[in-house]
């Protein structure tokens, strides 16, 4: 009796797999931290630690299995034995000359991706512009010409995927400079 109610135990508990995956939506948006998913007629569920939720098939630029899944940070734990951490050791003393050269080049390569971004933005905004010109005229369309004008979007689609990853990219440069910055100020 007991061998049949450990059996039942065992099975009953979920399995934890090592895998969780990365969606890539055609509209540039990423949905990270997915366990698992389900394709079904012309729709896919994903599943998330806390729900799910379905997204149409046609709307999926791609589907990527990372290595593990994403922790939740909302949960922390705490180490049994904490251990302090050594103290930083002081940052060497710059002389007046270099610190004032380093922020005036860090000032510069601000304005230069602060610029970058701006030109990016502007090719983020005309190829959804492009994106929805095109898309605007589907109620004309019959199925056959509504799946050539999805032929023809994609390549705008992973354009616009790919310039706002480079968007996302800058933005996280011009961050790390700001901070740096702000450390010499």
């Amino acid at each position: 009796m007991i061998q049949l109610f450990l059996l039942i135990l065992i099975l009953l508990l979920p399995v934890y797999s090592e895998a969780a995956y990365t969606i890539y939506l055609k509209n540039g948006s990423v949905i990270s931290g997915v366990s698992s998913f389900e394709k079904k007629a012309g729709e896919v569920t994903i599943y998330f630690g806390g729900g799910s939720l379905g997204i149409s098939e046609k709307d999926i630029l791609k589907i990527e299995e990372t290595s593990a899944p994403e922790r939740d940070f909302g949960v922390q734990e705490v180490p049994e034995k904490q251990v302090k951490p050594e103290a930083p050791a002081a940052p060497p003393k710059e002389s007046a000359e270099d610190k004032s050269g380093r922020v005036s080049a860090l000032r510069a390569q601000l304005e230069a991706i602060t610029s970058e971004i701006k030109t990016v933005e502007e090719q983020e905004a005309k190829l959804v512009a492009e994106i929805n010109a095109k898309r605007g005229q589907r109620l004309k369309y019959n199925i056959y010409q509504l799946r050539q004008m999805e032929k023809e979007v994609e390549p705008f689609q992973q354009e616009l995927f790919s310039t706002q990853q480079k968007k996302s990219e800058l933005i996280q440069r011009k961050a790390a400079i700001e901070g740096e910055l702000k450390a010499l100020e």
